[in-house]
């Protein structure tokens, strides 16, 4: 019943059923033409554009890579922003409008010292690799059929990343071969997809243009995973190929808002099990089938993941994306809505920070057992690389240690072409685990312009790795941008289909532009902090606690009586700080002067190691006390905040993790601007 078997081939039961449960999906319009998609983290300059795009168009992005059509949908509002910004994604899409193209090519050459760190979200490249290189091409065959082919290469490895058969239409495309995943609206790291490691074979199946008035969007995939001769089985090992599900939707509520689920499943390989019946069990009661401790390995199905993300576009004058991520690698206490081995991630995007200016900024923090697995003991990797965060390859293979990292993008985008771009990366893991680990650093600088068809220019990156020591590269690249005189043509049609911003694009882009205002809360917060230690075994600790509040948000209203945002919470309880994230902040208008609020979000405490869980509550607000100013009060709930018992001398009687309740009413002044 598998789809991709352990020798690589597809088997036709598991599309079909995939298919069956989608063409009932409820659908607006009639089938359309397949869409290409751009390349990820190959073609820099392109793909910064397109970010610029997208984010001046109010469009938020969950998946990648981008589909074409999804951004020839959106230059018409992005245009009202920056014109000549438009003007030179339409170059760059228009190898992408013709029947048959090389959509792009580069290679780069590097002088390198020896060291085998793995380069962020390079393909599973390593720093030390003397030369890079891909190329992409397409070729369509009408409207519903569109072959790809294409390839990325490096010191080891050549894997034919791009190669792909696509077929179907807007509300359902189908493709088979090697796709990229990328599950974030981060781009500089993801917790559960990204491009860290070699592209896997799969089968994936996913809408070009969002359906039903919510915006929905799915992808679905079933993808093979590289060889391991380390999967547990009845007391032993059994060697084979793992398989990976992934399964994630997201919905649009309002204008520029979106929220996303993301599941991954790694299962099979060998004699593990890897039916389709076994996977329906196993995703809708992941803990009687999966995360239940007293499985015996030949019955326990495999691993998961999980992760929900919010993902908010301000089409201010200054631009700006934010978005927050809660992922889990574990459920809790055998219940399906609570989650351990937690991670969270959030961040900022400007792609104006000045005219030409960029600047991007990503957190991520995991508590243990990220990317290691019992069962699967090479972990949820793919030739060595994880198939999630660049920081966790920066640890010792097979060590499930937690850790923090952070990283910093400034990028400037000249008219001309002219692109440079500044990365700053830093991780550090914690020390539980006696893995002596040092804080790395990566800084990375390139300077690139056009010549002719290429792009042309040098890299210098580095550092210092997680073990403390030195790495440097220094590289010379071209990329071919697929622009010759027979892309002119296509230029021309792609002006046609996007040229001219008319009344009605200029229209639609100023009635998105609600009033957004930022704001800063100061005030008290009054909390119940519950710390179970071993639940059920050891009675809580029940301590009450005062502390000033601080938080500082934004919101956008989207009619008279209605605005969402988002906002973070600062407060000390217990002489630690609890942070707390809104993924949904909603505000309700009664009256001029009188709004309720709903929240929801992710909570962290900063315990012996970091605590992490859902956070919600509600609240009223008395506005326009004074101009500019309101009073509010809200009742927080951090629910089951919890964190794994890895310091030496902890002890562990029924569970091995503790988890923390806190509780409380937060009163505070708020400063609107």
């Amino acid at each position: 019943m598998n789809c991709i078997a352990r020798s690589g081939r597809l088997r036709p039961k598991w599309l079909i059923s995939l298919l069956a449960v989608l063409a009932f999906m409820p659908i607006e319009r009639a089938v359309a033409a397949v869409s290409a998609y751009l390349p990820l983290n190959l073609a820099p300059e392109l793909e910064s554009r397109v970010e610029r795009v997208l984010v001046l168009a109010g469009v938020p992005v969950m998946t990648r890579p981008v589909r074409v059509e999804t951004v020839l949908a959106s230059l018409p509002a992005a245009c009202t922003r920056n014109r000549a910004l438009c003007r030179q994604v339409r170059r760059d899409l228009a190898p992408y409008l013709g029947a048959v193209a090389v959509t792009g090519a580069g290679v780069e050459v590097a002088a390198t010292g020896h060291n085998s760190l793995r380069q962020p979200n390079q393909h599973g490249a390593l720093m030390d690799s003397k030369w890079q290189a891909y190329g992409s091409a397409l070729a369509r065959f009408g409207d519903h059929a569109l072959l790809s082919l294409g390839a990325v290469g490096y010191n080891g490895r050549v894997t034919p990343t791009g190669t792909m058969v696509s077929l179907g239409g807007d509300r359902l495309q189908l493709d088979l071969g090697y796709r990229d995943h990328w599950w974030s609206p981060a781009r500089l790291g993801a917790m559960l997809l990204s491009t860290e490691a070699a592209t896997m074979p799969s089968a994936t199946v996913s809408n070009v243009t969002p359906l039903t008035r919510a915006h929905l969007r799915y992808e679905f995939f079933l993808a093979r995973m590289s060889y391991s001769d380390h999967i547990v089985f009845n007391g032993g090992y059994t060697p084979g190929y793992p398989e990976l599900f992934g399964f994630h939707l997201d919905v649009e509520p309002a204008p520029g808002w979106s929220l996303g689920v993301s599941r991954l499943m790694q299962f099979g390989g060998g004699a593990r099990t890897h039916s389709l019946r076994s996977l329906v069990k196993a995703f809708f009661n992941a803990t009687k089938y999966d995360n239940f401790q007293n499985l015996p390995n030949g019955q326990e199905f495999g691993n998961e993941q999980f992760a929900v993300t919010s993902s908010l576009v301000l089409p201010v004058r200054m631009p700006m994306s934010l978005f927050i991520e809660y992922a889990a690698e574990d459920t809790f206490h055998a219940e399906n809505y609570r989650f351990g081995s937690s991670a969270i991630s959030a961040g900022f995007y400007l792609p104006q920070l000045r005219p030409n200016l960029q600047l991007r900024y990503e957190f991520s923090e995991r508590d243990s057992n990220w990317y290691v697995h019992h069962i699967y003991q090479d972990g949820v990797t793919n030739y060595g690389s994880v198939l999630g965060s660049w920081a966790a390859d920066w640890r010792r293979p097979g060590d499930g240690v937690g850790g923090q990292s952070h990283a910093l993008q400034l990028t400037f985008d000249r008219d001309n072409g002219q692109q440079f771009d500044w990365q700053y990366r830093t991780t550090l893991n914690a020390s539980y685990t006696g893995g002596h680990y040092h804080r790395g650093h990566d800084l990375r600088l390139s300077l690139s312009q056009p010549w002719r068809s290429l792009q042309v220019g040098a890299t210098l990156e580095g550092g210092r790795d997680e073990f403390g020591e030195n790495f440097g590269r220094v590289a010379a690249f071209a990329h071919f941008t697929g622009k010759s005189a027979m892309s002119r043509i296509r230029e021309s049609s792609a002006e046609s289909i996007t040229s001219g911003v008319d009344d009605l694009a200029v229209a639609a882009s100023q009635r998105a532009r609600h009033k957004i205002e930022g704001f800063v809360d100061v005030g008290m917060f009054s909390s119940k902090r519950d710390l179970e230690y071993d639940a059920g075994v050891v009675p809580p600790n029940k301590t009450p606690q005062g502390s000033i509040h601080f938080g500082l948000g934004v919101r956008r209203a989207y009619n008279r009586h209605n605005d969402f945002g988002t906002r973070i919470e600062f407060d000390n309880v217990r002489g630690r700080l609890f942070t707390a994230l809104r993924a949904i902040d909603y505000r309700h208008h009664f009256g001029p002067t009188l709004a309720g609020s709903l929240f929801f979000g992710v909570g962290r405490y900063d315990g012996p190691t970091p605590a992490y869980g859902w956070y919600g509550g509600a609240g009223l607000q008395w506005m326009n006390v004074f101009k500019n100013w309101d009073l509010g009060v809200d009742y927080r709930d951090g629910d089951h905040l919890v964190r794994n018992k890895v310091l030496p001398g902890e002890v562990t009687i029924s569970y091995p993790n503790a988890f923390y309740s806190i509780k409380g009413e937060s009163f505070y002044i708020s400063r609107r601007f």
